[in-house]
């Protein structure tokens, strides 16, 4: 079963001469809308100055539909003043910061809900994922935090409850990355949280240029799987899933069926060490694999400052390859499919630009509806609150991306201590805007101007047997002879969450000669000939019975 949202072309403001392949057109410019549309929130670290490595980590930020009137609503993830770590100079802002909720109004406009929602959370913030993780209809919150983890439950009348006690989630450990999964096939999503340091304050043994003591310098913590039990609470099953360890330091967190075995893997990009690569055995354990698949570290076996991992088909050859940007040159591994993958960031054109920079975030998205995944670097000064540009790349033929930040408009050329970012089509017309979280100051919300010249196709999953939001559902989509892959996921980027629909750019396609939905459920779900420039939901099929399948 399927619904169909039809938007025209007349309706988007483009004559049918317009709408032609995106390689023939102008490159789209991305448009910096955030006052216009009421958005008034500041970041801020506590604090005039970064003076310790937990005013540099966060923060995120997410789209995702908490009223469920079928617009993306923006949630900000703030920091906060801590005695004893941040500086006498931040003592003013004590008790005044938190989260934020900014409710999409549907006419271009934000209004700030916050309040009336209940998800101010006030802990020092660093990541936001959105799932319905009760199988309700409806979008929870789950927040890291330096403290105590929070998660919302959506009442499902605009306001949210704070059950994170109820739920079992609550470790006052440092969380960073988080990613919201369905590890065990059961229908519920699970939750895998990131643990990163045990941050001690009193130790001030550093390189004076550095202003604070790098990750090194401390212990590890512990990472958290966590198994959904279906009554709304979740029972800590890392130590049984064989990944505890107080050895990483995990920032970044991702999870994919790297192998296309149905079952959902976790990637670990840790700070200054050796990343992880959790295969999932699929009886109800995970086994480390990056080193023999080459993805624990750089292209010169170096370990790098891993930040938010990204999975996502660049080429075309229905393989989720990985993009983990750090403070080199970033790494892009190209998954071949022969149980490895191989570096590529220098010979796709990566890194020569972001050898320049200290990257955060990285998000695969079509920004001009090509039909080929481009790659957003969100990038900031890891020690100094120090603005950077941010990077954009288009692909090239799935071999090359070519840095086109230049051509993307004057709003894009301004700097911020970028850290999060995430990517959503907010106003429906077909191309994919950009959200920037940055340090200390106000993020960025580009509206992508003139990026769906060419066609594209939205596609919403629903589950039945699978969790609601589809999550871990990969999707083929094939047009005139080629096909683009794309997963339903939770987190993206660093600590942040993009659109939870599957945006598909057509170029001059007016139409999908087929699209392909393997559940996680494991039902395959295939529809025919599916018109262009629409929104469509698509809802998981009744699995057939002993009787339906002999037929």
């Amino acid at each position: 079963m399927h619904r169909i949202r039809m938007i025209s072309i007349a309706a988007l403001g483009l004559s049918i001469a317009a709408v032609v392949g995106a390689d023939e057109a102008k490159h789209p410019v991305l448009v910096d809308i955030t006052a216009k549309t009421g958005i008034t929130f500041s970041h801020s670290i506590g604090d005039d100055e970064l003076s310790n490595i937990v005013e540099s980590t966060g923060a995120g930020c997410a789209f995702f539909d908490f009223d469920n009137d079928g617009d993306l609503d923006i949630y900000l993830v703030n920091g906060r003043y801590l005695k004893g770590i941040s500086s006498v100079k931040g003592r003013s802002l004590e008790g005044k910061l938190g989260n934020a909720l900014y409710r999409n109004n549907g006419d271009g406009t934000f209004a700030d809900v916050t309040k009336e929602a209940g998800v101010g959370d006030r802990g020092f913030g660093m990541a936001v994922v959105a799932a319905d993780y009760d199988n309700d209809g409806d979008a929870d919150l789950f927040i890291t935090n330096y403290d105590r983890d929070t998660l919302y439950r959506n009442n499902g009348d605009g306001t949210f409850a704070d059950i994170t006690d109820i739920a079992g989630v609550g470790s006052e450990l440092w969380s960073v990355g988080a990613t919201f999964l369905d590890y065990d096939r059961d229908g519920l999503l699970d939750l895998f949280v990131g643990g990163y340091l045990v941050f001690d304050p009193d130790y001030r043994f550093y390189y004076a240029a550095d202003a604070f003591p790098g990750p090194l310098a401390y212990k590890g913590q512990f990472d958290h799987l966590y198994r959904n039990r279906g009554d709304g609470t979740f029972t800590d099953v890392t130590k049984k899933a064989g990944i505890l360890t107080d050895a990483g330091r995990a920032m970044g967190v991702a999870a994919c069926d790297v192998d296309d075995d149905g079952l959902q893997d976790l990637y670990i990009a840790n700070d200054g060490m050796e990343n992880y690569l959790y295969h999932n055995t699929g009886e109800g354990a995970f086994e480390n694999i990056a080193l023999r698949t080459g993805t624990a570290f750089g292209q010169n076996g170096e370990a790098t400052s891993a930040m938010g991992p990204e999975f996502g088909d660049y080429d075309l050859d229905g393989r989720m390859d990985l993009l983990v940007p750090d403070m080199g040159y970033g790494c892009l591994y190209r998954n071949t499919d022969r149980g490895f993958f191989e570096e590529k960031s220098a010979e796709a054109g990566l890194a020569r630009s972001l050898g320049q920079y200290t990257s955060w975030s990285g998000n695969f998205a079509d920004f001009d509806n090509d039909g080929l995944l481009d790659i957003f670097i969100a990038n900031g000064d890891a020690h100094h609150l120090e603005a950077e540009e941010d990077i954009l790349f288009r692909n090239e033929a799935g071999k090359r991306f070519v840095d086109v930040s230049a051509k993307s408009g004057k709003d894009f050329q301004a700097k911020g201590v970028g850290r999060g970012s995430a990517v959503a089509d907010i106003d429906d017309d077909g191309d994919l805007d950009l959200l920037v979280l940055n340090l200390n100051g106000p993020p960025r919300l580009y509206r992508n101007d003139g990026g769906n010249q060419g066609n594209w196709l939205m596609i919403r999953t629903v589950g039945t047997t699978s969790n609601r939001d589809g999550i871990g559902a990969r999707i083929l989509l094939t047009t005139d002879g080629r096909t683009q892959t794309r997963d339903i996921r939770s987190s993206s980027g660093y600590l942040s969450q993009s659109d939870p629909r599957a945006h598909f750019g057509l170029g001059s396609a007016t139409r999908a000669q087929k699209v392909e939905i393997r559940w996680p459920s494991g039902q395959t779900q295939v529809i025919a000939d599916v018109q262009a420039n629409q929104i469509l939901t698509v809802t998981e099929p009744a699995p057939k019975t002993a009787a339906e399948k002999v037929d």
